[in-house]
């Protein structure tokens, strides 16, 4: 694994995307014009939009040994993200989602983790832990055996070689292993949730309450995704409520993985934090104006676009911090 590189840590799934007028009654049919299928997961969505943006990642992850296996190699073929540390789970299938989308853009998943849950501890490389700059890991990696032991074997290495931590905690495991992530939040340098997982997790209800409590635990940057309504983000030196950009939505899936993915980004450019939360922000809204995630996610070239576009309709910090970005970007080669 190359130096600077962040390493993501969880699934690799190829969706199927439906969209539907409606959920149809027992025992009736429902009828879609389209049906799309690519690569998704929570990390492999991020590691997509990183990759877009200009930064290197590497992946942890497992797929079986079938046809869903060839369409996840050739896809991921179409981006620099390193795929040295997937490994094939000849026993299982690779994971599949299916994803019913309605008009409103929610997305409701059917999932078959397959292959996923057999990531083994001898699966973690320790060089690539060694060399780098970051450890992402999604929650859902914590979810069954012998996956999270291996998680927990790359947290032992992460802290060995003082390689910072991060995790996306997701509303299922917060709801399915509630212990399992409070027994992680103290090893993290960052860490993105929501209000309905800090609710699962402490049975707190605000931003700042949830991310004060998560500070209060050692974690250096935390952001609490708002959905529609924006993120708030904060660290030891304060905090920062971004609204959320207006755009036409016709599916979240991946919405908050790019967000993440933006949050990362502007952790390794050094951004402050209403940057990092505009440039979060961003990359979500536009994630929302696609069907689908993987390779159908914001690159460079869309969130430049989107927020030079939103330059003039923006004064003040949130101005100043678009201007930020949008330098940041363009003067990453």
């Amino acid at each position: 694994m190359s130096s600077g590189e962040i390493l993501l840590l969880g699934d690799i799934n190829i969706d199927t995307v439906w969209p539907v007028s409606e959920f149809p009654g027992p025992g009736r049919d429902s009828f879609v014009k389209s049906v799309t299928a690519g690569i998704g997961g929570a990390v492999v969505n991020s590691a997509i939009v990183l990759d877009g943006l200009g930064q290197r990642t590497g992946l942890i992850a497992c797929v079986g040994k079938d046809v869903w296996a060839d369409q996840v190699a050739e896809l991921l073929g179409k981006t620099c993200i390193d795929q040295t540390y997937l490994r094939v789970k000849s026993d299982y299938t690779t994971g599949l989602i299916f994803l019913v989308v309605t008009p409103d853009g929610e997305r409701t998943m059917y999932a078959c983790r397959g292959a996923n849950d057999h990531l083994d501890i001898v699966d973690i490389d320790e060089e690539a832990v060694q060399s780098a700059k970051l450890l992402h890991i999604t929650g859902y990696a914590l979810l069954k055996s012998p996956q999270k032991e291996a998680v927990w074997r790359a947290v032992e290495l992460a802290k060995k070689y003082h390689v910072p931590i991060s995790l996306d905690t997701g509303l299922e495991p917060a709801i399915l292993n509630p212990q399992g992530l409070r027994r992680l939040l103290p090893e993290l340098a960052i860490c993105v949730t929501g209000l309905k997982e800090t609710a699962e997790l402490f049975n707190l209800s605000t931003p700042k309450d949830s991310a004060d409590h998560l500070l209060s635990l050692g974690i250096q940057l935390v952001a609490i995704k708002l959905g529609e309504k924006g993120s708030y983000v904060a660290n030891k030196k304060g905090s920062y409520f971004c609204p959320s950009f207006s755009v036409d939505a016709v599916d979240t899936t991946g919405a908050g993985d790019s967000f993440t993915a933006g949050l990362l980004y502007g952790w390794m450019k050094g951004m402050n934090l209403p940057a990092s939360a505009i440039l979060g922000n961003a990359l979500g809204a536009l994630a929302a104006t696609v069907y689908g995630a993987g390779l159908s996610l914001p690159g460079k070239q869309s969130v430049l676009d989107f927020l030079r576009s939103s330059q003039s309709k923006t004064a003040g910090i949130q101005k100043i911090s678009i201007d930020e970005v949008i330098s940041v970007l363009e003067n990453d080669q």
